[in-house]
């Protein structure tokens, strides 16, 4: 089975996770860990080269893929701008080359959650669509006529950075769709996915009744901004929204677009870092 295996992996603010499968994808092991938290790139890229590392068949991958919430210089190597503070600026391929001994290949989370999911999951029967991982991970990417559209600068999708409530953006820099949904603020203060909260308390309470309002406007507002910009056939909605997702079922049907819940779950990014990694190399030519 040598040099037959390819390693997928994730970075985000939600976990770490590391996947080995053949190429079928067929996920044979997986390893995941917390994300360490913004306590600077080294300790987050040691977390990271560990758990993929720490796969038991790792010696027998080919090489290894890895998804980053993040935009990059165009040979891929360099972080332009990512989620994690931390890493914006970094050149995370000469830090994670020095500390795994194979061929690294790093991609955008959102197009690599995309990949997973038009080959194996939500998007698979769609040729326009847009996914948006809604969470502590917020991310988007878009399937025009059947093809992944990244934009003249690889940078396509950037729902998180627009804003969605002026007021807020102007009195404080936290009106943009990513402040609001990620429910950042509640999570600095809790530890916790403001989705989490949600989900233990089902929605009760004045506070969580409050949370949800809040957040179902925003949300609408974003989504409604998306479907008169792109008129997608379906949107797939994937993240830490998913642990709760009747709490705002009734809001997305005024859309009047299908919703989609996505279908790989948590593995999504590592797998589609897999499906990125076979694409880069052309082993689909090779068979």
């Amino acid at each position: 089975m040598a040099n037959k295996l390819l390693i997928g992996a994730s970075l985000g603010v939600s976990g770490i996770e590391a996947i080995i499968c053949d190429r079928n994808f067929n996920i044979l092991e997986k390893k995941s860990a917390p994300f360490p938290g913004e306590i600077g790139k080294d300790s987050i890229i040691s977390k990271l080269t560990k758990t993929i590392t720490s796969l038991s068949e790792f010696h027998n991958a080919f090489a290894v893929g890895v998804s980053v919430p993040a935009t990059f210089s165009p040979d891929q190597n360099k972080i332009i701008k990512s989620t994690i503070k931390d890493l914006d600026g970094v050149d995370i391929y000469r830090l994670v080359s020095k500390k795994i001994d194979k061929p690294v290949f790093f991609f955008r989370r959102s197009l690599a959650i995309m990949l997973a999911e038009q080959a194996f999951g939500a998007a698979k029967d769609f040729k326009d669509a847009m996914l948006i991982e809604i969470g502590r991970d917020i991310s988007c990417s878009l399937l025009i006529g059947g093809k992944i559209y990244k934009g003249a600068t690889n940078s396509a999708g950037l729902i998180g950075d627009t804003i969605v409530d002026i007021t807020r953006a102007k009195r404080n820099d936290s009106g943009s769709f990513a402040s609001l949904i990620s429910g950042e603020g509640v999570a600095s203060l809790t530890g916790k996915s403001v989705y989490e909260m949600l989900s233990s308390s089902d929605g009760e309470g004045l506070v969580s009744k409050q949370i949800l309002r809040d957040l179902k406007e925003s949300l609408l507002t974003g989504f409604i901004n998306a479907k008169l910009i792109f008129d997608p056939e379906a949107f797939i909605v994937c993240g830490d929204i998913l642990e709760n997702y009747k709490l705002f079922e009734a809001s997305f049907k005024d859309l009047d677009v299908i919703i989609k819940k996505g279908e790989i779950g948590s593995s999504a990014s590592a797998l589609g870092g897999a499906i990125a990694l076979y694409n880069k190399t052309n082993l689909k030519n090779k068979g």
